[in-house]
């Protein structure tokens, strides 16, 4: 009974070696063309955060043996004219881009593409300026409570504006006054078109 265990056991290591490797499979695929927007859309993730520069050419793999060990990448000191062609993110903070929007489930939001510190100051300004008066703050939770006017039919005329950091920017949504769920489409598209004329 035992040498049958052995046996099996055995045999089961050896199908192991017999199985077709895939895992490099990938180094095959081909990229594929930038995703289109449709006319009247905004898409929020414009930005890659991994992107891949223009012209530069595909690595060649060469194929090795599965137990060949990798040698190390070979480290490049990039010239002084190749920094120079390197493009430079603006670094002003105050040079900032507002965009109207709606999340995946079709709720209105507003994206700033600036720091957090910024984004709240600016927001905090703008409410200011509007119809709505701001009842408290909390920056840690980046949440402006704010009073809302009767015209708006919320429940009890309180809201939440909430801004929070996101791969794409700072995203500005509205939450009801428990900040339990974003407020109801229509108010809450009156509130973010409100703030959004005021940024």
């Amino acid at each position: 009974m035992r040498a049958l265990i052995v046996l099996a056991s055995v045999i089961a290591l050896g199908a192991c070696g017999w199985l077709p490797n895939h895992h490099l499979d990938y180094r095959k695929a081909e990229s594929i063309k930038p995703m289109q927007v449709p006319e009247g859309m905004v898409f929020i993730g414009e930005k890659a955060l991994f992107p891949v520069p223009e012209g530069v050419p595909a690595p060649v793999y060469q194929q090795r043996k599965k137990d060949d060990i990798p040698p190390p990448p070979q480290l490049m000191v990039a010239s002084q004219e190749s920094e120079e062609d390197v493009p430079v993110p603006d670094a002003d903070p105050t040079n900032t881009r507002v965009v109207l929007a709606r999340d995946g489930s079709g709720y209105p939001i507003i994206m700033m593409h600036t720091p957090f510190s910024w984004a709240w100051e600016y927001v905090g300004q703008a409410l200011a300026t509007t119809d709505m008066k701001i009842e408290d703050r909390d920056r840690d939770s980046g949440i402006y409570f704010v009073r809302t006017p009767k015209a708006l039919d919320v429940e009890g005329r309180e809201a939440q504006i909430k801004l929070s950091l996101t791969a794409n920017g700072i995203q500005i949504a509205v939450l009801d006054r428990k900040g339990a769920a974003l407020l109801d489409k229509e108010p809450g598209q009156q509130i973010i078109q409100r703030l959004y004329d005021a940024l």
